[in-house]
């Protein structure tokens, strides 16, 4: 598709993209809604809308423009082969291959894959299923050092899609010493979303840590690192320049569930 200026009528749904800095690479009708893959003039960078989420951001390196993509990454440092669920611009997946890690991508919608490879430098190598990742997890039997979970959507329900016996499925597809790293969105300062998905993950032998993005605006991310460590120690400094100001923004800490659980005794 010819690369065309994006409608400016539009800025009200997509806010970050003024009119005249941004092109319209591609448009698709997708599951949860109208697709947008936009490049900004400036930079190439390029982002991935659908239904008026804003699903990826990537630089022409292939690499996220999220900085908890790069926290997932580093979370995910020590194991061999990966199972990432969901896939959106597969920016996680290629930045894992490129550490030379196999990676299987699961993802319900194969066009994502498409989108992935076509529009954001996945590379071609990365295995890709097209499958609902809760069929995956049951009925595939094999198992990984870790599993990335960055799945979600307008309306998805973290708590209940990754209720108590999801979360033990999927604890059942990790390997000797693996390890979770997933992201959550927050809707309100208060959530205890990330503390109530941290708990049903924490497995035999895992440590639940919640890494947070401390700003008082709503729809901000959460990571949940379920290691097998039991001290996370995040190396901001080996953040790239494009994220490493945005380290200030982000708290380790325990669960206040698990604190909760303490006193409680």
């Amino acid at each position: 598709m010819d690369a065309v200026e994006y409608p400016a009528q539009h800025s009200a749904h997509y806010p970050h993209m003024e009119g005249g800095t941004v092109q319209l690479l591609a448009r698709f009708e997708g599951i949860h809604g109208r697709i947008f893959v936009i490049e900004e003039k400036a930079t190439g960078a390029r982002r991935y809308y659908e239904g008026g989420s804003f699903q990826s951001h990537a630089w022409r390196s292939g690499e996220s423009c999220f900085t908890y993509v790069h926290l997932m990454k580093a979370l995910l440092q020590p194991a061999r082969d990966v199972l990432v669920l969901g896939c959106a611009g597969g920016t996680l997946a290629t930045m894992l291959h490129r550490q030379g890690k196999s990676v299987t991508v699961i993802d319900r919608n194969p066009l994502s894959f498409t989108l992935a490879r076509e529009y954001f430098w996945m590379p071609s190598d990365v295995r890709c299923i097209a499958a609902d990742f809760k069929d995956f997890i049951t009925y595939n039997r094999d198992c990984f050092d870790a599993i990335a979970v960055d799945v979600g959507g307008p309306g998805f329900d973290y708590a209940t899609e990754f209720d108590e016996m999801t979360c033990r499925t999927l604890l059942g597809r990790l390997g000797h010493s693996g390890r979770i790293a997933m992201n959550v969105l927050i809707e309100y300062g208060m959530d205890l979303l990330p503390d109530i998905a941290g708990k049903r993950l924490a497995g035999p032998g895992l440590q639940t840590w919640i890494i947070d993005e401390v700003v008082r605006e709503p729809d901000r991310n959460a990571v949940i690192a379920c290691v097998p460590e039991g001290h996370l120690d995040i190396q901001w400094q080996i953040l790239p320049d494009t994220v490493a100001t945005d380290a200030a923004r982000w708290l380790v800490r325990r669960s206040h569930l698990e604190s909760a659980d303490k006193y409680a005794r």
